[in-house]
């Protein structure tokens, strides 16, 4: 029996009449038992036990598992709510859960309730979220890389290959011209002015590639030429920024450039190694494995190899772990069956308990109140953040405009592409692991990076290229 293709389908009775009150429900009866527990273990080995105090702040009586285990569920039940509230106001999931990760630190919780930050996160259990958080790091840059299309960027021709050069040249270079101005404020001890102006120049112009292909999902303009425009842009600015902070990150570990004319070689040859002949091996290794029958396991511990594998590697010779992480994602045979769901359902668990562990470690370095009393670090966290914003909003606006989009879809790419978010946030924090920003530094960045995150959907609304439930305009509205 047909049925028109404008009817709508005949649904099976839901099997519930409230799912969301029995969601809510169940999470309290699993969650309430498990608080109940954990206070009883906190009484009974922490406040009131004979060991309080004995091993280093928190609750020393408890096993640093079960302390870890706490830490990390109320920070991924803080990150949730997060996501859940900056979605109900239109922002992308990730705004609300670094603004989470941002509580925990010294700028909230930290200024307000110290105690419950020493019970919460005491110093032995931050060495232990210190290692999540560079798991959660790693396995990131492997989903950015398994949803990065290189093909893409052959398609696009050579005029999109410019205009995704001037968005990243002319916010690199004005972050270059800032340097002699902000260098006593956010350089690292003992730095050098030629890395520091480099990763400067790289952290201005870089666009979030994972939070942009969130941001044109929820407004609505995946599939649309400005969609895929702006996508195909930040692919190439990924690409152009990696290779910046690989340099940078060659001079700093090696010490002098004499030193990074070794590295960068071998990083180069190694990526070639890994794109030219591995990532063959494993299209044909994925190929004959297509009919094989494995268990779930397989698959996820074969891909977990591959990525630490790299990670390592790219570590070893001088550059950084991400890199290595971010090639595997690339090499990952698409569409096999043998490998079907994996980047998902590792890309499932990172964002669910890792990457909220990231959010708070990155908060716990970030102190945005003591950043407020120092005058001299406001003015140039506000020229900072206004060359930034202004230099690849208004790169990517007038160059599109000369390629022939109208004023109104020239502003959105430029809006889109301003945004920063996450990708950003991994830059400033490798930036910091290796000494060549400072705390201070890294604080107006991570400040910058929300900002132009946040400011993204509320730009697009403005400019019409977004309707409040999401609905992508049609293109006569995009033309005028």
């Amino acid at each position: 029996m047909s049925t028109s293709l404008t009817e709508p389908l005949v649904e099976p009775a839901p099997l519930v009449r409230h799912p969301r009150r029995i969601f809510v429900v169940s999470l309290a009866v699993c969650l309430v038992p498990a608080a109940a527990l954990g206070l009883f273990l906190w009484h009974n080995h922490g406040l009131g036990g004979a060991g309080a105090g004995a091993r280093g702040g928190g609750h020393p009586g408890l096993p640093v598992y079960l302390r870890l285990f706490f830490a990390v569920l109320a920070i991924g039940g803080l990150a949730h709510a997060g996501g859940w509230a900056a979605r109900r106001l239109g922002q992308p999931g990730v705004v609300g859960e670094m603004i989470a990760g941002l509580l925990l630190g010294p700028s909230v919780l930290g200024r307000f309730l110290p105690g419950v930050t020493a019970e919460l996160l005491p110093s032995d259990v931050r060495g232990h979220l210190a290692v999540l958080a560079q798991v959660g790091l790693v396995l990131f840059m492997f989903s950015v890389g398994a949803e990065f299309d290189p093909s893409a960027l052959r398609r696009q021709g050579a005029a999109i290959g410019m205009l995704s050069q001037a968005t990243m040249t002319v916010p690199f270079v004005l972050g270059l011209l800032l340097v002699p101005a902000v260098f006593p404020h956010f350089a690292g001890p003992g730095v050098g002015q030629a890395p520091f102006a480099v990763f400067l120049g790289t952290a201005i112009s870089i666009t979030a590639f994972p939070v942009l292909a969130r941001i044109v999902e929820d407004a609505g303009l995946a599939r649309t030429p400005l969609g895929n425009l702006a996508m195909v842009c930040a692919g190439i600015d990924d690409v152009l920024a990696w290779s910046a902070l690989a340099v940078v990150l060659a001079v700093i570990q090696a010490g002098s450039p004499l030193g990074a004319l070794v590295a960068l070689p071998l990083a180069a040859g190694f990526a070639a190694l890994v794109l030219f002949v591995v990532r063959p091996l494993l299209a044909r290794g994925a190929d004959r494995l297509r009919d094989v029958r494995a268990p779930v396991a397989v698959p996820l511990v074969a891909v977990l190899c591959l990525v630490f594998t790299l990670a390592g590697l790219t570590d070893r010779i001088g550059v950084h772990a991400i890199f290595g992480a971010f090639l595997a994602g690339i090499v990952l045979p698409r569409g096999s069956r043998f490998l079907a769901g994996v980047p998902e359902r590792l890309g499932t668990l990172n964002r669910a308990l890792l990457l909220p562990v990231f959010f708070a470690s990155i908060g716990l370095q970030v102190d945005v109140v003591s950043a407020v009393g120092d005058a001299g670090l406001l003015v140039a966290g506000a020229v900072t953040i206004l060359v930034a914003i202004g230099g690849k909003l208004g790169s990517a606006a007038l160059c599109a405009r000369a390629g022939g989009l109208s004023w109104r879809a020239s502003a959105g790419l430029g809006v889109l592409l301003n945004a920063r978010g996450i990708t950003e946030i991994v830059v400033l924090q490798t930036g910091l692991a290796i000494g060549v920003i400072n705390e201070r530094a890294f604080t107006v960045l991570v400040f910058m990076a929300l900002v132009t995150t946040v400011m993204t959907m509320p730009l697009l609304r403005l400019l019409g290229l977004v309707r409040p439930g999401g609905s992508a305009p049609t293109q006569e509205r995009l033309a005028r």
